[in-house]
């Protein structure tokens, strides 16, 4: 939630890529390069960090609670609350 914020995601969509060099810039302990996920998709393998994954499922859940909305293919954006 801070990454988004700090990237102005209260007022336009931000695009994934950007969340990424968000929270690499506020936790790069947490963003080890090293710890991969490899995954199959469309029969080739494919090999990512596995704190990417994290941030994807991070932005699942809080889509889930309805602080933040998916505005197209990797674009996010904060939900504003209807009383604020």
């Amino acid at each position: 939630m801070e990454a988004m914020k700090n990237l102005g995601a209260d007022v336009k969509p931000v695009a994934l890529k950007d969340i990424y060099n968000a929270v690499e810039r506020l936790a790069p302990s947490m963003c080890d390069n090293s710890n991969v996920y490899v995954l199959t998709y469309k029969g080739r393998v494919v090999r990512e960090p596995r704190w990417r994954r994290n941030v994807r499922d991070a932005l699942l859940k809080l889509r889930r609670r309805g602080l933040v909305a998916s505005k197209g293919r990797g674009s996010w954006m904060l939900v504003k609350a209807p009383f604020a």
